[in-house]
């Protein structure tokens, strides 16, 4: 009995716990760079989420290297790459990316330090998916993507409605 409740109700526990601490990070108010403009990233849990990724694949990796028998380090090298790659993604994600709101445009910053700008009068389209919980902003030749947990989501949802004219509810975005 004991092993049924740790087996299937803790896990979701965990991950119900851990969501609403992102959701609860998501409506702090966001940071200001020099110029005043408000700057959205991810909690910090994203990118330390990332290090210890990647630290379980090096860990994983030195283990495949000295501890295990030669039908093992293929499978241990394999999911170490895989465990390293993820940790990468989620570092940056969360260290790196950003999304800069001004008074006449949204830039992002993506993992790779590239930069996309949307004028709001350029903004042809948002939407808001329900399985990614990213807020898609579109114009004809480029697309911004806000996840819901970034700190200070509702910043850019207010200057959104304000400078588009269409309502949180319109783009599908949930209270």
């Amino acid at each position: 009995m004991n092993y049924m409740i740790l087996k299937n109700i803790l896990p979701a526990l965990i991950i119900t716990v851990v969501m609403g601490l992102l959701l609860a990070a998501s409506k702090k108010k966001p940071k200001q760079d020099d110029l005043g403009n408000l700057l959205l990233q991810l909690p910090k849990f994203y990118y330390m989420l990332g290090i210890l990724v990647i630290l379980g694949g090096i860990a994983l990796l030195i283990f495949g290297f000295f501890f295990a028998n030669k039908n093992d380090q293929i499978l241990a090298i394999i999911s170490s790459s895989i465990a390293l790659i993820v940790g990468l993604l989620l570092f940056t994600k969360g260290y790196i990316s950003n999304i800069r709101i001004t008074d006449s445009e949204i830039t992002e910053t993506t993992i790779f330090g590239k930069t996309k700008k949307i004028r709001y009068n350029k903004i042809s389209d948002i939407t808001f998916g329900k399985t990614s919980q990213e807020i898609k902003i579109s114009s004809s030749n480029k697309t911004i993507k806000a996840h819901i947990h970034l700190v200070g989501i509702d910043s850019l949802i207010s200057k959104l409605e304000e400078k588009t004219g269409r309502t949180r509810n319109q783009i599908g975005i949930p209270e």
